[in-house]
């Protein structure tokens, strides 16, 4: 029997008894069911066991009565029914006092039934509950099985997954990362306990059981599958169900990602693109041969954007680590912002965002790609290997798509020069360096100085204030309450400096050609800073 007391006061006749105390144990679980007849039964008692008793061996002495409710509980006791009328007439305060302090529930029973109609009742209950939960787990394994064996849910398989349990579900990567979270548990934190351990367990949430289970295919992890019960007990059928979802999981998860990356299929993608990036191939035929493979590399309008991602710390972890993105790319719902296709080539991970608004997605790239790698790129600044992202303009026509890749490499060449630390960087960002990339620094350094000499004089600006007011309203596109935001300091005192710099430089900030001075400007001073600081 796996009920709590709370349940099983709801099944009658048990539903006639009255609790009188001890209403905060409620949750406890009832196992089983056995009638209190002798003084030593607290030395036979199973934890999870409910009593019932007319208060024979209690009548005597209130005292002892105590003592005995006392150990009761140090034993496990699920609660205590008293049958009134024969050596009781009413439960002494005195007993239900203690009985409420330690939480125990204690109950009148009903004296117009036995305590064998009582027992039947719950053991019948009980019965019918477990062949209703084995039907269900019997469905279940059904849907699993169809789900297993269908071929149209690839793209879906974690919400199917969810739906065919019943259940809300979360699903961790094998760096902890959070890879999939029903809609129902999004508010928690999913990834409390972190590092899990390799075997299935069962932990509890405040509205029932959790059950991590490892998801692994042969030699590969691919992490957690999280499964989230609204009971507080398990039942052994539904855990081996779990463990068939799992597997499941593992298998979708490893077949999806051995799709795109085994020799029929990423190899002749990956020749195909290295011979139309080497100029080998035209784009006509790229498109031709990639139908031939199955993919389409622009849907709707055409729009697309390119994204490289490297690993810039050289290490020797870093082709597991490119191939473990390139995996997560490939096979994680979560990463699928737009229709995509990835390819690992020689410098790193080639991906081809469609635009379906037929605007510019870069900006949402950066903070999704960012945001869904954000531990390896916690990891990076802390020293270790981790992953960088380059992403171009938008392109209209299939026959930019060598345009774009060439925009990811400048951006990332740029970003290197320039000392520019972001881990995803857009080329809109560096184009005005990329014209002037070839000038010699020390220009650079006499055409600062010449610009800023007004803010760089002797107590001109000593703390720097306007400097970084500057600096900051440059960066924002001449946008004073983002500038502001960036400084934490109300848009009226930006505007404040921004007329007192205007006026140390001799510069009108609503002229084009004086903001453009002014972007060169922080553009060479931030190379020359990140210069002198590698030195």
């Amino acid at each position: 029997m796996q009920l709590t007391v709370k349940e099983a006061l709801s099944i009658y006749p048990l539903s006639e008894a009255k609790l009188v105390a001890g209403a905060e144990g409620l949750i406890r679980t009832l196992k089983s069911v056995n009638v209190m007849d002798a003084p030593d039964i607290a030395d036979w008692i199973k934890t999870g066991e409910m009593l019932f008793t007319t208060a024979f061996v209690m009548k005597d002495s209130e005292d002892d009565a105590v003592q005995l409710l006392r150990r009761l509980n140090e034993r496990g006791c699920a609660g205590l029914g008293v049958k009134l009328g024969r050596f009781w007439q009413s439960i002494p305060t005195q007993i239900i006092e203690e009985a409420d302090s330690l939480q125990l529930p204690l109950l009148e029973l009903p004296f117009q039934f036995t305590f064998s109609d009582q027992m039947n009742a719950l053991f019948r209950a009980e019965y019918e509950r477990n062949t209703r939960t084995l039907e269900a787990v019997v469905n279940k394994q059904k849907r699993l099985m169809q789900f297993a064996l269908g071929q149209d849910q690839k793209n879906e398989v974690f919400s199917t997954l969810s739906v065919v349990l019943d259940y809300p579900i979360a699903v961790i990567g094998p760096r902890g990362h959070l890879l999939y979270v029903s809609e129902e548990v999004q508010d928690m934190n999913v990834q409390q306990g972190w590092p899990f351990k390799r075997m299935m367990q069962r932990v509890k949430w405040d509205r029932g059981s959790c059950y991590r289970i490892p998801v692994m295919q042969k030699d590969e992890e691919y992490g957690f599958l999280l499964i989230y019960t609204d009971g507080t007990y398990g039942l052994r059928a539904e855990e081996e169900l779990f463990q068939q979802a799992s597997e499941v999981l593992a298998f979708y998860m490893d077949m999806t990602y051995r799709e795109h990356i085994n020799p029929t299929f990423q190899d002749e993608f990956r020749v195909l693109m290295k011979q139309y990036l080497d100029r080998k191939l035209g784009s006509d035929e790229l498109l031709r041969r990639s139908e031939g493979l199955g993919l389409q590399l622009f849907q709707g309008t055409g729009a697309f954007q390119c994204v490289l991602t490297t690993i810039e710390s050289e290490g020797f972890a870093e082709g597991k680590l490119l191939k473990q993105i390139h995996r997560e790319l490939q096979y994680n719902p979560m990463m699928q912002l737009t229709a995509t296709q990835h390819v690992q080539i020689d410098d790193g991970i080639l991906s081809i965002y469609t635009c379906p608004a037929d605007k510019d997605y870069g900006e949402e790239l950066s903070r999704f790609l960012t945001s869904r790698f954000e531990d390896l790129i916690a990891g990076q600044r802390a020293g270790n290997s981790g992953p960088r992202f380059w992403i171009s303009k938008m392109k209209h026509e299939a026959k930019s798509l060598r345009e774009a890749y060439q925009e990811c490499l400048d951006t990332r060449v740029l970003a290197n020069r320039f000392g520019m630390k972001d881990a995803a960087l857009q080329f809109d960002t560096l184009e005005f360096a990329y014209v002037f990339q070839h000038v010699p620094e020390s220009i650079m350094e006499n055409y600062c100085s010449k610009v800023l000499e007004p803010l760089l004089v002797r107590d001109g600006d000593p703390t720097q204030v306007l400097m970084n007011t500057l600096e900051a309203f440059i960066e924002n596109d001449g946008l004073v309450n983002e500038a502001a935001k960036q400084l934490f300091v109300h848009r009226n005192t930006v505007t404040y400096r921004m007329e007192k710099i205007s006026s140390l430089l001799q510069m009108d900030f609503k002229k084009s050609n004086d903001l453009l001075k002014l972007k060169l400007v922080f553009t060479f001073r931030k190379f020359l800073q990140d210069q002198k600081a590698s030195k």
